[in-house]
């Protein structure tokens, strides 16, 4: 369990899960954890839910703390860092969480010797599978970064990844569920045009799912190693992968995520 003061600097939805991976897998103690957000009554409901401990002096709240996450809206942060700034010592650690906010541009807010950490959370929090992707600035040194991996790991699994690739890491990692849905989606339905009512469809897809990620998670192989076990000689599965194949499958997928990562930036 960390032995640090932390406190979020806005306490929406995603503050919230990150504070209930926290919690629930006793990362850090709850009375630990100090929130400030300009509504009461959120504050007041993440104590209720959490215990943690609501601030409303933003400054006093800073100066006690180890590890600063700065989760508020894009367009608010400069307001913030101007309140907060002179009471950031370079000992303490600042994650920020906010869309678009690169890390020199928190560097120009924060100061440059600050310990900063840029990240993008898990979107899949809920079931703790999927990456939180996380760069980190030259003053971080690797304790810091056990720490912030810590923090993350509580809802997912955590990658640290060049600046560079931040944004392509949204499109791709963070925006990926939903492609996988839709997928889910078609399955479900293949399967009800096949005479399974829509639960049952929906049970066989999301077994088939999570055994198919798991087979090669465990194996450690190739898809196609996989599949090329599954396919008899003029066989059904292999009829099935032809269709796919026809159809462009593997370029659809591929041109709908270097969309999304050219939107992204």
């Amino acid at each position: 369990m960390l032995n640090k003061g932390i406190v979020f600097i806005g306490g929406g939805n995603m503050a919230e899960g990150i504070i209930r991976g926290m919690v629930n897998n006793q990362v850090a103690d709850s009375a630990n954890i100090r929130v400030y957000d300009v509504i009461q009554e959120r504050m007041d409901y993440l104590n209720d839910t959490y215990g943690v401990v609501p601030v409303t002096d933003i400054k006093a709240a800073v100066k006690g703390c180890d590890i600063i996450f700065i989760a508020v809206r894009p367009q608010d942060i400069e307001s913030v860092s101007a309140r907060i700034k002179d009471d950031i010592t370079t000992d303490k650690v600042i994650v920020s969480i906010c869309a678009g906010i690169d890390l020199k541009k928190l560097a120009d807010l924060f100061g440059s010797q600050s310990r900063l950490a840029r990240v993008m959370p898990n979107t899949l929090i809920e079931a703790r599978h999927g990456f939180s992707g996380i760069c980190i600035g030259e003053n971080m040194g690797e304790e810091d970064k056990a720490t912030v991996s810590a923090v993350f790991s509580a809802i997912g699994q955590t990658m640290f990844i060049n600046e560079s690739l931040f944004n392509a890491f949204t499109a791709y990692s963070c925006a990926g569920p939903a492609y996988i849905m839709y997928f889910i989606n078609a399955m479900i339905d293949a399967g009800v045009q096949c005479g399974f009512s829509r639960k049952d469809a929906a049970a066989i897809t999301l077994e088939n799912m999570i055994g198919s990620s798991m087979m090669v998670t465990m194996t450690g192989k190739h898809p196609y190693q996989i599949t090329d076990a599954m396919t008899s000689p003029a066989g059904v599965t292999i009829e099935g992968l032809y269709e796919l194949n026809k159809t462009g499958f593997n370029g659809i997928v591929m041109s709908c995520v270097k969309k999304a990562v050219n939107k992204s930036f």
